[in-house]
């Protein structure tokens, strides 16, 4: 519950004797809820209580995070969480990076603009169109909020990715995806 109150372990040793064959270990206390850093180093009480496969999440973004998160929890393995929203392509570059000591380069804005537009029509199709277009809002803002972040933009662009978390015609969604996605600052300022 709190960090003076780590039950993890006990429950690891009775999951184990109950016949789960995996854990998965949150390095945070539900009253941390999302604030603060996870704790790697106490998932190794985890380690230390039983013998199942063991996997560590909680605040693990790039490669050197991995790494230590693996080396403080002694996990045999890494769970990715909100990292990856807005950016599914982090699992596979830092399995990369885990076996060969190497991140991948950033996909370029075409193969990220083919994800979002994938994931985007994927949600639709699975959860049909109302539902799909409220549960995509959190991805779509993940997707236009990396891009921006990582990219000088205006006030234009700004005001678009306000437009594609807002909007209920999924073809406006995906004609707004795509000029985010293919804005240069140029066309902006002209």
């Amino acid at each position: 519950w709190d960090e003076h109150s780590h039950n993890a372990a006990e429950l690891a040793r009775r999951a184990e004797q109950a016949g789960v064959v995996m854990i998965t270990v949150h390095g945070r206390t539900r009253q941390q809820f999302y604030k603060g850093r996870a704790d790697w180093r106490a998932i190794a009480q985890v380690r230390a209580a039983t013998s199942l496969p063991l996997v560590a999440n909680g605040d693990i973004e790039t490669g050197a995070d991995a790494l230590a998160c693996l080396s403080q929890s002694g996990a045999d393995a890494v769970m990715i969480g909100r990292a990856a929203v807005g950016r599914p392509w982090l699992v596979g570059a830092l399995s990369t990076y885990l076996r060969t000591g190497e991140m991948p380069a950033e996909p370029s804005r075409a193969v990220r603009l083919a994800a979002a537009l994938e994931h985007y029509d994927t949600l639709l199709a699975l959860m049909g169109e109302a539902t799909g277009l409220r549960h995509a809002r959190k991805h779509l803002a993940a997707y236009a909020d990396r891009l921006l972040a990582s990219e000088p933009v205006g006030p234009l662009m700004q005001a678009e990715r306000l437009r594609l978390v807002t909007s209920q015609n999924p073809r406006e969604v995906r004609d707004l995806l795509t000029s985010l996605f293919s804005y240069t600052p140029a066309v902006e300022a002209a």
